[in-house]
């Protein structure tokens, strides 16, 4: 465990130098990303090795948590309700420095214990070794800055992993309440239910009790309140499914699109813009993201990783794909651990040492990118 502590707080580190040395200016025309949209600067946080990690969607975590739903519904509560929690006794108005570095500290320290019992789980089936050699590479994943960011990834990785790894020590209730987490910290947490069915059907005829069978159905209570709260707030059961359609991404919220529609789509972004532009490294990355995902599915598969996981690494990987766009895929897959086992199992030196060094060149890249207004996932 020391050593997990040790390799975090050392990446975390490492993540500032991309933003110390960072040669790029902000990108024309993206002043909404950044928190000084929203508020005057201020010190700390003023710095460029602070303010970035509130780009994006952090700025709307942030807001969610200090006025509550003003005027997005398509973040999930329970993340910004974290934040609220931490920053609300420290009276820091909303986008302040208490509320920052709430964001900051739930973020981190989600991603921290996440590792923890990742490891743990891992531990139940894998070698010492081999189990953390597949952690390793959580780190090393070209959007895993993410995780240290002001954003829902890390606290959706913990809450998905605790429920499994409680399922299969056999402790339902904390199983379930971290299913209800999971589920209310993004919408493809539902999928956590069919991950655990699998393990109650796993377990020997005589552990089998049909109440907890019956305690499954509540995770699926979390998402159906913020449903109705979306109905009284905008009339709208579905408010925070649609509004992921108003974002100019062709993504679809009433339809499937089959995956490969979606790839002959982006074969022809590929031909018809300039490879000079922006946008066809963008489309470029959330292309070769979606096949190699699939590829470590596979892989997985393959070693007989064990099914719940890929079940629930499968639906949350799923939903995005046939919404008919792979945009945002790169981070949407980083909490996704069953990939990180596939990765484990490359037993070959040099292919260990390319899956690593590209893994930090992206992810040196794309934080650069991210921290001056680009967006890269």
């Amino acid at each position: 465990m020391l050593q997990i502590l040790a390799i975090f707080f050392i990446w975390r580190l490492l993540l500032f130098l991309p933003l110390l040395f960072n040669p790029l200016n902000n990108r024309p025309n993206t002043a909404y990303t950044n928190l000084w949209y929203f508020t005057q600067p201020y010190a700390p946080v003023s710095s460029s090795l602070l303010y970035p990690w509130a780009n994006f969607d952090g700025v709307h975590y942030l807001s969610i948590a200090g006025n509550g739903y003003t005027y997005t519904a398509r973040f999930f509560p329970l993340y910004p309700a974290w934040i609220r929690a931490f920053s609300l006794p420290l009276k820091g108005g909303a986008f302040g420095s208490a509320q920052f570095f709430s964001g900051l500290f739930v973020s981190n320290v989600a991603f921290l214990l996440a590792l923890v019992v990742l490891y743990r789980l891992f531990t139940l089936d894998y070698s010492e070794k081999r189990s953390f050699d597949a952690l390793l590479y959580v780190f090393v994943f070209p959007t895993a800055f993410f995780f240290g960011s002001i954003y829902s990834e890390s606290l959706f990785l913990l809450c998905s992993v605790c429920s499994i790894y409680f399922a299969r020590k056999n402790n339902w209730l904390l199983a379930v309440v971290f299913g209800i987490c999971t589920a209310l910290t993004r919408l493809v947490g539902i999928g956590i239910v069919f991950a655990l069915l699998f393990e109650y059907f796993q377990l020997e005829q005589k552990l089998r009790k049909k109440w907890k069978l019956l305690t499954l159905p509540l995770i699926l209570l979390g998402p159906a309140l913020f449903s109705y709260f979306n109905y009284m707030k905008w009339g709208n059961f579905l408010q925070f499914l649609q509004e992921h359609t108003l974002l100019g991404n062709s993504r679809s919220a009433s339809s499937i699109v089959f995956p490969l529609q979606t790839v002959f789509r982006y074969f022809k972004i590929l031909l018809s813009i300039p490879i000079t532009q922006f946008e066809w490294w963008i489309a470029a990355l959330e292309v070769a993201m979606f096949f190699g995902v699939c590829v470590l599915f596979y892989t997985a598969w393959k070693a007989k990783v064990r099914l719940s996981y890929l079940i629930f690494g499968l639906f949350c990987f799923l939903v995005p794909v046939f919404s008919g766009t792979f945009t945002g895929l790169p981070r949407y897959v980083a909490p996704l651990f069953p990939i990180y086992l596939a990765l484990g199992f490359i037993q070959n030196n040099l292919g260990k040492i390319a899956m690593v060094g590209i893994g930090i060149v992206l992810q040196v890249i794309l934080l650069m990118l991210f921290s001056r207004g680009y967006f890269v996932a």
